[in-house]
């Protein structure tokens, strides 16, 4: 189901309603009310295609509509009014266009007070141009400022969806250098691999030497010693080769087999407050040594640089099979001030994973800042990386934004509505109780006779009066007091009784008419 096209034909079934109604209660002819619900079929459907193109027919009917009613006793009509606004709102929304908008509005404006002049030509011209004045102010409030609306509306979109793309790219670009962080936090492992795989290369190279040159052994034994030390230190060339080509930066300054103790008097002695508890001595692989010094080394640098002062202690335990490596800081006694790109984090995390371990790192309830990182003493298998669609904060934040200012903005339009309705209800309902208590049957009517005292009329009498009484159609003298009932409910009938009372008698009695239609003749005296 197509719900804009729904909803375009419940706009025009409601813009149409207000036709029907006006042009009912007018008994305006049938032709006039099918151009005008076509007009209005046509502006809404074309609303989101070409807005100007139907903002531009409604108000042509109506420009018609005015030019032929203004000045007579025919009154104007106003049910196209609501949707000229709808509509010249729309079209600020979708047709930016300063020009094509006042190029339009000029024409209409000029078309009106021409067809004004020409289909009334005994109207005094002054007077059609102070009726046209009018008709300009008004169109200046119910046409372009909806307008104006509508474009300001549609900058503000346009600022809004600019800046949430901005959001956006910075998002991405900051993935970006984590995704770059991973891959360096993988050259370094390679680093320490060429460290530890090629010392261990050396060490049989070295080996193999001395079984080269030792004369106890046959010959064919020192040259096979002699092709496994070539072999050896070819290996350590080439794996020199890979790692050279792998690393993206500057050799490290530290040195490649410094332990954590080494590491952690480094940092005390450059002033960080830091302690360390060691817990267990099992022997840790190459890998899973390196992996622990690093988490010590970043963790350390970030404590420095986002929490200075801060007491920091490093607690490394060697028990079940399982080293667990726990940093944890009191906190800044001061805001560093220094905001974190979480790229250092990324690549513990990295590094941890590819020895088969895991890494946290959270605030503590008690303040300050905690990494933990748990890895098998042997090391393992990395963990596989689930596939997951990657998740925009950004994104998840300007849709929470459009969905509360959807709700803002249904919640603005519900809220009036809501009153309206209930205002209108108890509108309604008011006229219509007194409506049908102010009835004065025609039978009754025709029993009274003027003369009578106010007592004997006033017995036979409503219990009220009409509320909208039409005191303006017959003038009655300053010492009479006239009062009007209806002869049928409300919306039944175009006249009223009018009984007028003066020294404590009824003094007139006669038919009001109630509005543009001549009351019928059964309704006559």
């Amino acid at each position: 189901m197509n719900w804009a096209r729904a909803g375009d034909f419940g706009i025009w079934a409601g813009l149409a309603l207000l036709v029907l109604a006006e042009s009912g209660a007018r008994q305006d002819p049938y032709w006039m009310q099918a151009g005008c619900i076509a007009a209005l079929g046509a502006g809404v459907f074309l609303r989101r295609s070409r807005p100007l193109t139907g903002l531009t027919l409604v108000i042509s009917v109506q420009v018609v509509i005015l030019a032929a009613s203004l000045g007579t006793t025919l009154g104007v009509p106003i049910a196209l009014v609501p949707a000229i606004s709808l509509l010249a709102y729309a079209s600020g929304r979708r047709e930016t266009q300063l020009r094509h908008f006042v190029i339009m509005a000029s024409c209409e404006v000029a078309a009106l007070l021409a067809l004004g002049l020409l289909l009334q030509p005994d109207e005094p011209v002054g007077e059609s141009v102070l009726s046209w004045m009018v008709m300009l102010l008004l169109a200046l409030l119910l046409v372009v400022l909806p307008w104006l609306i509508g474009r300001y509306r549609a900058q503000q979109v346009l600022l809004t969806t600019a800046g949430w793309d901005r959001a956006e790219r910075i998002e991405r670009e900051h993935r970006l250098e984590i995704a770059q962080e991973r891959l360096r936090e993988r050259s370094r492992i390679a680093e320490d691999m060429h460290d530890s795989v090629g010392h261990e290369l050396s060490l049989i190279a070295l080996r193999a030497a001395a079984l080269e040159v030792d004369a106890e052994l046959p010959e064919r034994h020192r040259n096979a010693a002699k092709e496994l030390r070539q072999a050896a230190a070819t290996a350590t060339e080439r794996l020199g080769e890979i790692i050279g080509v792998l690393r993206d930066g500057a050799a490290p300054v530290v040195p490649a087999q410094e332990s954590v103790e080494d590491l952690v008097d480094r940092a005390a002695a450059s002033g960080l407050a830091v302690k360390l508890v060691q817990e267990g001595s099992a022997e840790l692989s190459p890998m899973v040594d390196r992996a622990v010094h690093r988490v010590v080394q970043e963790s350390l640098t970030n404590a420095s640089k986002h929490a200075p002062g801060a007491e920091v202690t490093v607690t490394v335990s060697r028990v079940a099979h399982q080293v667990e490596v726990r940093i944890a800081d009191t906190g800044a006694p001061k805001p560093a001030g220094v905001p974190s790109t979480g790229r250092g984090l990324a690549g513990l995390t990295e590094r941890v994973r590819l020895v088969g371990g895991t890494l946290t790192a959270q605030p503590r309830s008690t303040g300050g800042f905690e990494v933990v990182a748990r890895i098998p003493q042997a090391g393992g298998r990395p963990e596989p990386e689930a596939e997951k669609a990657i998740e925009s904060a950004t994104a998840d934040e300007r849709a929470t934004v459009r969905r509360n200012a959807r709700r803002g903005l249904i919640a603005a339009v519900a809220a009036p509505l809501a009153i309206g309705l209930i205002v209108g209800l108890v509108a309604l309902g008011y006229y219509l109780v007194t409506g049908y208590s102010s009835i004065l049957r025609p039978n009754v009517y025709d029993t009274l006779r003027v003369g009578q005292p106010v007592e004997e009329v006033e017995r036979l009498l409503p219990a009220m009066e009409m509320i909208d009484a039409p005191t303006e159609r017959q003038p009655a003298p300053k010492n009479w007091a006239c009062r009007f009932y209806r002869p049928a409910p409300p919306f039944s009938a175009n006249y009223a009784y009018r009984l007028c009372f003066s020294g404590g008698a009824l003094v007139a009695k006669d038919i009001v008419q109630t509005g543009s239609v001549e009351p019928t003749p059964e309704g006559t005296p």
